[in-house]
């Protein structure tokens, strides 16, 4: 599921763009993983002389004819399978910074005695990029120790932003069993907000019954910011890490932001099918901002009932909030056949008004209108929408949204 249209700076802060493929979903552990692992069959056998011992010829990575999706998916071989020779071998070739780091990234995983020291030697690499792979993979090792030493050199005063909010992302995907009492150690110390929105967002992947009486207590507090009560809920739905009715007692805020952020949460959950929860607290939301965050979600999640959605999509007057909620109408179609009713007034009704509105609007009700029509791509009516939006707006991203949607491609 794509980060939500209105995440707050927790995620804007603490995603990590790949410089290589495409950005990993969230039912991979990889999103604390810069980049993409192919599958194995992309790597072509070894042909020429091999690395002793390893089976891997870091040759084939200055092979112009070896694909740049291949040259990764070996580079993280060599990092997992070969040794500190190896490994310092391939860091002096002339490689791209990408394929440099994702090789520290995954000498974490080697299970090697000698990768903690390596992986700390980079730590005061010249280039942040490498010492930011470093604290990956020191992480990935999942040795007591090596967390232990991130927690002090996240303490270390000179260090830049970017690296201490890496060593709580890190922290939060780490397998080292001392992880979780660490994040929650470094939380009360954050003295710059990106910190402390990282450490929520680390915080939130690790499992539940460690962390639920860190949030139950963070949320109950009144001290805490709203904005920092909006990012912990937005982050448990994040990375599924708890239930639909952990969620409930927060839509009943008096705080906009929180009950924003309840829906966000509730709206990314990939089970449990919080969408009906969803549309009754529809009918009862004035906040024009918590509205949208809520027809946002249920545009995530199927309500059950298409009808109620299109009735309130049809009496919506601003127009991102109308293809919003013609995208919960589109969500709650799934399933049902071609002749249905429901599916009809779709094709009929919001197939060309989400055409109009994209043609007509802005950048982003452009991009929503054509999220929305990509979820009925399949329908004649969808795709006659998705054409004429490709054809004539003028927006050039909306535009080619529309022709990768018809081709079945991700946005």
């Amino acid at each position: 599921m794509a980060l939500s249209l209105l995440a707050s700076a927790l995620f804007a802060s603490c995603s990590r763009s790949p410089e290589v493929g495409p950005a990993p979903d969230k039912s991979k552990p990889a999103l604390f993983s810069r980049y993409e692992t192919p599958d194995p069959d992309v790597v072509p056998p070894p042909q020429g002389v091999e690395a002793v011992g390893t089976g891997l010829d870091p040759v084939r990575l200055t092979d112009p004819g070896f694909s740049q999706r291949a040259r990764l998916h070996l580079i993280r071989l060599i990092g997992e399978k070969g040794d500190s020779s190896l490994w310092q071998q391939v860091l002096t070739m002339m490689l791209p910074h990408s394929f440099r780091e994702a090789l520290l990234e995954s000498i974490g995983s080697s299970g090697r005695s000698e990768a903690s020291s390596f992986l700390r030697g980079y730590l005061s690499d010249a280039e942040q990029g490498m010492r930011r792979a470093a604290v990956r993979g020191l992480a990935a090792t999942g040795r007591a120790e090596d967390a232990q030493f991130l927690m002090e050199w996240m303490g270390r005063p000179a260090l830049a932003i970017e690296e201490s909010t890496e060593v709580a992302l890190a922290l939060g995907g780490s397998r080292a069993p001392n992880a979780t009492a660490i994040l929650m150690q470094a939380y009360p110390k954050a003295d710059r907000d990106e910190l402390s929105q990282c450490l929520i967002l680390g915080l939130a992947q690790r499992p539940f019954d460690q962390t639920q009486g860190f949030f139950r207590q963070l949320l109950g507090d009144p001290r805490t910011e709203t904005e920092r009560k909006k990012d912990a809920l937005q982050a448990l739905g994040q990375f599924d890490t708890v239930q639909v009715d952990f969620f409930l007692p927060y839509l009943q805020s008096a705080d906009p932001e929180v009950r924003s952020g309840a829906y966000q949460g509730l709206g990314s959950l990939a089970e449990g099918n919080p969408g009906p929860r969803l549309l009754v607290s529809l009918q009862s939301e004035k906040d024009p901002q918590a509205r949208l965050a809520l027809l946002e979600s249920l545009g995530a999640q199927p309500s059950g009932d298409p009808w109620a959605m299109s009735r309130i999509a049809q009496a919506e007057t601003e127009p991102l909030n109308r293809i919003m909620a013609a995208k919960a109408v589109a969500r709650s179609l799934g399933g049902r056949p071609s002749g249905d009713a429901a599916v009809q007034e779709f094709g009929q009704v919001w197939a060309p008004e989400l055409a109009r509105l994209a043609i007509d609007g802005s950048n982003t009700e452009g991009m929503q209108a054509v999220s929305a029509l990509a979820i009925r791509r399949k329908s004649p009516e969808a795709r006659n929408a998705l054409a004429r939006i490709a054809a004539t707006a003028e927006d050039t991203k909306v535009k080619a949204a529309a022709q990768k949607a018809l081709l079945g491609m991700e946005k």
